[in-house]
């Protein structure tokens, strides 16, 4: 069953002071520096809850990995609230930090000249885990990340894939209720990506663990139930995904196979995405797919195939770029 509002984020802000040097002036003029107060959450407010798989998604510069750090403690709000599992994360750091796992992206927490082994039994004395539920823990996550070869060997040995995985059993050994991973399969081979994701959707369903990812990957975001899409620091969606994948309900792709074609004959049909001496993409209104013009085009001599779907998540998250950037 699940727990309402495992995170509650209210109306929270966040500013830094930062500096840049001046472009213009000659050498003096760039040892110059102008300060200024960038703003990296302005107003979020939005709720999790248990068991949830959640995608935060942004551009970089958005506000990701400062609302990550907010909601795990490391940084204080200017103003408003953080709320995980009805605690300030900020007040109550000890309490809980035996209830999250966080992987933030490159920085892992693995000792570059030891083995993982070394990292997973120090884990194990910190949150004071039984030896034997420890063994069963760790042999399990080996088992199913492919890392038995490899987790005594020393860190800087491993693949980008290999210590990815190995950060990722660091940080859910002790069994925490919510996990935040920031891009966890970025640069990371196939197979360790498709292990990880495995990963996450079997504690989920196994132990009701909420995940919160953030990922610019649309396979990492087929997992999630719920999106959240923030831009400069505020909430642009919220909801599920299937919200959003129809969030642009109204347009169909068309790919078209043709006998011959420059692909000017289709602009009035809708806007050309790719065009061949015998290949036309087309983005059209689902509307125009019942007009007599269209099905008469389609069955046409020069149409040798065609194929009709709805964009998928790139389409959507592409139009939904374009748009915040014209805010």
């Amino acid at each position: 069953m699940l727990m309402e509002k495992i995170i509650e984020v209210k109306d929270v802000k966040k500013r830094f002071r930062t500096h840049e040097h001046r472009k213009n002036g000659g050498f003096l003029a760039k040892l110059i520096r102008k300060s200024y107060n960038k703003t990296a959450l302005d107003g979020l407010s939005f709720s999790v809850n248990e068991g949830e798989i959640v995608a935060l998604l942004g551009r970089n510069g958005s506000g990701k990995s400062t609302l990550i750090k907010t909601m795990t403690g490391i940084l204080h709000p200017d103003s408003g609230s953080v709320r995980i599992m009805g605690v300030d994360p900020w007040e109550n750091r000890i309490r809980i930090a035996s209830q999250i796992g966080v992987v933030l992206g490159a920085h892992g927490q693995l000792y570059w000249n030891l083995p993982a082994i070394d990292t997973f039994d120090f884990i194990r004395s910190i949150y004071r885990i039984p030896e034997k539920e420890y063994r069963k823990r760790l042999e399990e996550l080996l088992e199913m990340l492919d890392l038995k070869k490899v987790y005594r060997r020393p860190v800087r040995t491993l693949s980008l894939g290999e210590q990815m995985k190995c950060n990722f059993v660091a940080s859910v050994l002790h069994m925490p209720k919510i996990v935040f991973l920031d891009e966890p399969t970025i640069g990371v081979d196939l197979p360790s990506k498709t292990a990880l994701r495995s990963m996450i959707l079997s504690m989920q369903k196994r132990y009701n663990t909420t995940f919160v990812i953030t990922t610019h990957l649309v396979e990492d975001i087929t997992m999630a139930e719920k999106v959240i899409l923030i831009n400069k620091g505020r909430l642009v969606f919220d909801g599920p995904r299937s919200k959003l994948e129809h969030l642009f309900g109204d347009k169909r792709m068309i790919d078209l196979e043709l006998r011959s074609s420059s692909g000017a004959e289709f602009r009035k049909y809708g806007k050309i995405l790719e065009s061949s001496d015998n290949f036309v993409k087309l983005e059209v209104n689902r509307k125009i797919l019942k007009s007599k013009g269209f099905i008469g085009m389609l069955s046409g001599d020069n149409v040798i195939d065609y194929k009709v779907y709805e964009p998928g998540l790139n389409f959507v998250l592409s139009k939904l770029y374009k748009k915040m950037d014209k805010q």
